[in-house]
C-alpha cells in the first residue's frame, strides 16, 4: 500500500482545519507525498479543475456552500474525476437519509468519523488496486473513444479476472452509452453468473427498457423494489418505463416514493415537478420545485426554470406574493445568465399581470421579448405557452402566434402537451387556427416519419435520406424529424462505412435537439451513442 499511495495525488476536503491537518498526518504516515487541502466545496472544485486527483477524501458537511454530495455531483458532471479516481465520502452522521443520499451518487466508499490510519488503509487499499486497472479505460473515455474503452475493458477482463465484476459493470454501462443494448445485456448476464448483484438485475431492466419492452422492464424494476423498498434507482427507472407508455400518474407516484426515501437528488426533484404539473398536481409540484430550488443553490445542475416553475405553481395556488418573491431572489442568483433572464422575465410578467400591475408587467414583458429573440426561443414548452398567452393579452398577437407555432413544431407528437396548446389557443382567441396548425403539423410529421420508416425497411436508404432531410429543412425545430434524419444517415454509415459528410450532417441534426430535452430522451441518447461509435472509425 505504501508504494501505491506514495505516487498518488490526493485531495482532502474538510471545513475544519484540525481535521484537515489530522488527515494530512495520517496520509503522510501511510507514505503519501502529494496531499492538497481544501476548506470548502468551492476551493475543492477549483483545485480539481487544475489537478487530476487520483484520490479524493471529502467530508459530507462543508459548512456554507456546496456540501460533499454536491462536490461529487459537479466533479462527475464536469468530468473532473473519472473511472480511475478514488472518491471517498466521510461523515460524522450515519442517518439512513444521509447514507442513501450519498450512495445514490456512487462514491467508491463512505466512512464514518473518526478515521484512523488502520481504517483508511483497510478501505483504501482494495479500491486503489481496482482503480489501477481502470486507468487506461478512463483515458479512452476522456478522449471520447468509448468503443476503445469497451475493448480495453474486455482486455482487462482477461488480464485481471479478480476485478471481473467491476470491469463487466463498466463495460456494460459503456455499451449502454453507445446504444449497443444486446452487447450490454451480455455483459450484465456475464456479471450475473459471477454474482447476482442489485446492479445486474437493474441492468437487465435497463436493457429491456431500451429495447422497447416497457412492460418487461417495469416488471424487473417492481421486483427490485419489492426486494428492497429503499432501491431509489429502481423507482427512477420504473417512472421512466411508465412515462414511455404514457402513464404519467404512475410515473409521478414512483418518483414521489423515491423522493420520500432520498430527498437530496435535484434531478429527481426536477423530474417530479415536471410530471406533477403535467398531471395537474400543483401541491406535489410545489414541494418538488421547492426542493429543486433549495438543492440547486449550490449545485451544478441548478436550472432557472425550476424557479420559474415554482413561481408559476404559487400563482396557480393563489400565492402571488410568494410567486414574485421567488423570481426576485432567482434574478440575483442567476444574474448575467441569458436563459435565466428569459424564463424569469416570463414568470415575473405573469405574476405582475395577475396582480394587476400593468406597468410592471409590460416592463417584464419587454425584457422577456428581447431575451426571447436573442436566445433563439430557448423556453420549456409550458413556459413558452405561458409567454404566448401574455403576449396575446398585451396586444402582441403576432408574437403569440409565432411562439405557439414554434412550440407546436417542436412537440406536436406529445398529445398531452398538444391538449394544453389547444387550451392556450382558445384562451388567446385563436382556437380554429391553432387546431388547424396542430392538425397540419401532425400530418406532416407523421407522413414524413411513416414514409421514412417504410423506405428504411425496404432498404431504400438514399430515398429515405432525401425525404427526411427535406422534412428537416421544412421543420427544423421538430425533434423527431431531426432525430430520424440523423438515424437514417447513421444507418447508411453502419452499412457502408463512415463518411465525413454524412457524419457532419448527422451531427447537425442531433445538435438541433435542445440539451435539456436530449438529456431525457432515450432515442436521442441511443443516436448520440451510435454517432460517437462511428466517429471513432476510419473514413471510408
Amino acid at each position: 500500500m505504501a508504494n501505491d499511495i506514495r505516487s498518488k495525488t490526493i485531495l482532502v476536503i474538510d471545513d475544519m482545519s484540525a481535521v484537515r491537518s489530522a488527515m494530512r498526518h495520517v496520509l503522510a504516515a501511510m507514505g503519501a507525498m502529494k496531499v492538497d487541502l481544501a476548506a470548502n466545496g468551492d476551493e475543492a472544485i477549483r483545485r480539481m479543475e487544475s489537478v487530476p486527483y487520483e484520490v479524493v477524501l471529502c467530508d459530507y458537511n462543508l459548512g456554507e456552500g456546496r456540501d460533499g454530495m454536491q462536490v461529487l455531483e459537479e466533479a462527475k458532471q464536469r468530468h473532473l474525476i473519472g473511472l480511475n479516481t478514488v472518491f471517498i465520502m466521510i461523515t460524522g452522521e450515519s442517518s439512513l437519509a444521509m447514507v442513501l443520499g450519498v450512495v445514490e451518487y456512487r462514491p467508491d466508499e463512505y466512512l464514518i468519523k473518526p478515521i484512523t490510519r488502520q481504517v483508511l488503509e483497510e478501505r483504501l487499499e482494495p479500491i486503489v488496486a481496482r482503480k489501477v486497472v481502470m486507468a487506461e479505460i478512463e483515458r479512452a473515455v476522456r478522449d471520447g473513444d468509448l468503443t476503445k474503452a469497451v475493448a480495453m475493458a474486455g482486455a482487462q477482463l482477461q488480464a485481471h479476472p479478480t476485478h471481473a465484476l467491476d470491469l463487466l459493470r463498466t463495460r456494460a454501462e459503456l455499451l449502454l452509452r453507445l446504444g449497443q443494448f444486446e452487447a450490454a445485456g451480455e455483459s450484465f448476464e456475464a456479471a450475473g453468473r459471477i454474482r447476482e448483484t442489485y446492479w445486474v438485475k437493474l441492468g437487465r431492466g435497463q436493457v429491456r427498457y431500451y429495447a422497447g419492452d416497457y412492460p418487461g422492464a417495469s416488471a424487473i424494476f417492481q421486483t427490485l423494489i419489492a426486494e428492497n423498498k429503499l432501491n431509489t434507482e429502481a423507482y427512477d427507472w420504473l417512472a421512466r418505463a411508465h412515462q414511455a407508455t404514457g402513464n404519467h400518474e404512475a410515473a409521478k407516484e414512483a418518483l414521489s416514493n423515491a423522493a420520500q426515501i432520498s430527498p437530496r437528488s435535484i434531478q429527481r426533484a426536477q423530474a417530479l415537478g415536471t410530471l406533477s404539473l403535467r398531471v395537474g398536481d400543483t401541491a406535489t409540484a410545489e414541494l418538488a420545485y421547492r426542493n429543486a430550488v433549495r438543492l440547486g443553490r449550490f449545485s451544478v445542475l441548478r436550472d432557472p426554470s425550476d424557479n420559474a416553475h415554482l413561481s408559476r405553481v404559487f400563482m396557480e395556488r393563489g400565492n402571488t406574493k410568494e410567486a414574485t418573491r421567488i423570481v426576485k431572489e432567482a434574478r440575483k442568483q442567476f444574474a448575467g445568465d441569458n436563459k435565466a433572464t428569459l424564463v424569469l422575465a416570463v414568470a415575473e410578467a405573469a405574476a405582475y399581470q395577475q396582480l394587476g400591475l400593468g406597468d410592471a408587467a409590460k416592463k417584464a414583458m419587454a425584457e422577456a421579448t428581447t431575451a426571447y429573440k436573442a436566445s433563439g426561443s430557448d423556453l420549456p414548452a409550458d413556459l413558452a405557452m405561458e409567454f404566448a398567452k401574455l403576449c396575446s393579452a398585451n396586444g402582441n398577437k403576432e408574437q403569440a402566434a409565432a411562439i405557439m407555432a414554434d412550440t407546436v413544431n417542436r412537440h406536436v407528437e406529445d398529445t398531452t402537451l398538444m391538449e394544453k396548446a389547444k387550451e392556450a389557443y382558445t384562451t388567446m382567441g385563436m382556437s380554429e387556427s391553432g387546431e388547424q396548425l396542430i392538425s397540419t403539423m401532425w400530418e406532416k410529421v407523421a407522413a414524413a416519419n411513416n414514409e421514412g420508416v417504410r423506405l428504411v425497411r425496404e432498404g431504400r436508404l438514399n430515398e429515405a435520406i432525401v425525404l427526411l432531410e427535406k422534412a428537416a429543412r421544412e421543420m427544423p425545430r421538430n425533434a423527431t424529424i431531426n432525430m430520424n434524419a440523423a438515424r437514417v444517415l447513421l444507418l447508411v454509415m453502419e452499412k457502408l462505412g463512415r463518411r465525413a459528410d454524412l457524419l457532419a450532417r448527422a451531427k447537425e441534426y442531433l445538435d438541433r435537439i435542445p440539451a435539456a430535452q436530449g438529456a431525457h430522451d432515450d432515442k436521442f441518447q441511443r443516436l448520440r451513442g451510435a454517432w460517437i461509435k462511428l466517429a471513432g472509425q476510419p473514413l471510408s
